[in-house]
């Protein structure tokens, strides 16, 4: 990144002021995101040859299988969330007032337009709108939805993905919650990589602190937070109110800890651990704080193995 656009974009974060459109967009995009590596990531979990279908599958048949199955998790997902915004916005449709109109609503949202390799997400309830007609009805739809309120709606989604995959993925395959929790932690990684390269950050506990806000900010996690740092002796924290998402039906601490891992990955890239020390599941009130400390020298994925142990059961809407 030019060096001059790089401060100027670091400065937009730090202060937490990208316009409403935007925070829609990167929202929007992030979601493809995680469904994407989602998809790559569960491939070789969900192949033919993986569930006993046979031997030899490559990894694009389990990548197709493993989008089936994001879609088709995420189909009541998105028909409650459909519901939600029906009851609130005159210009959105009731579901199936059309046929299909679920997934053209969902597609609208998650700018399919702009983005067609995005658009198997929506598959299982009726598939992102294709023609320039189902674009306009969509448009239409999203009419009396505020730039803000679209954000606001795109940033629940991620956590009810995470409901419905702890709550499906057991069925396809063992040990889910361990392989979410290392997913999570290596979207961190290399997302703390990325940010730190690219904002030419040096790894200090501030520049952590600085990390995990960017892409909390964009998905609402801690609406309202505050925390420190000490640089001298390497800690830090964060507190914060709960995220967007923590109300879903299904939400627990479990859930909490497994995103959690996403956190302690980006800690990792700056050498700090990341501690969930008050989660709202386990110690109750309003708020949930993290700390993060000098790690050890020892390899991330020994770190990852003893955050898992340590953190994933009693985490706290991070």
């Amino acid at each position: 990144m030019v060096p001059l656009l790089a401060r100027a974009v670091r400065e937009v974060f730090r202060r937490e002021r990208f316009p409403e459109r935007v925070l829609w967009w990167f929202a929007a995009e992030g979601m493809c995101e995680w469904y994407a590596l989602l998809a790559e990531e569960l491939a070789p979990h969900l192949a033919p040859h993986a569930l006993g279908g046979g031997h030899g599958a490559e990894r694009g048949d389990g990548r197709q299988e493993a989008r089936r199955f994001l879609s088709e998790i995420s189909a009541p997902l998105f028909a409650r969330r459909h519901a939600l915004l029906e009851a609130r916005f005159e210009s959105v449709p009731v579901s199936g007032a059309t046929p299909g109109n679920t997934g053209q609503l969902m597609g609208a949202l998650y700018r399919s337009a702009s983005n067609a390799d995005a658009r198997w997400i929506a598959a299982a309830c009726g598939g992102a709108p294709h023609t320039f007609a189902e674009h306009a009805a969509a448009e239409r739809w999203l009419a009396s939805i505020s730039p803000r309120q679209r954000w606001e709606e795109v940033t629940c989604h991620l956590g009810e993905l995470l409901i419905a995959l702890t709550e499906r993925l057991p069925e396809r395959v063992p040990r889910a919650r361990g392989i979410l929790g290392d997913l999570c932690f290596a979207a961190g990684v290399r997302f703390g990589r990325k940010m730190k390269k690219a904002f030419a950050l040096s790894g200090t506990p501030e520049d952590a602190i600085e990390l995990l806000r960017m892409s909390e900010y964009v998905f609402r996690v801690n609406p309202d937070h505050w925390g420190g740092h000490d640089g001298a002796a390497r800690t830090g924290w964060l507190e914060g109110t709960a995220c967007p998402w923590y109300d879903a039906p299904g939400w627990n601490g479990a859930h909490c800890g497994i995103f959690g891992q996403f956190q302690s990955g980006i800690a990792s890239v700056c050498g700090l651990r990341y501690h969930l020390t008050t989660t709202i599941p386990k110690h109750g009130g309003h708020t949930c704080r993290i700390d993060l400390r000098q790690a050890p020298d020892v390899p991330a994925v020994a770190l990852r193995r003893r955050s898992a142990a340590g953190a994933a059961p009693a985490g706290g809407p991070r």
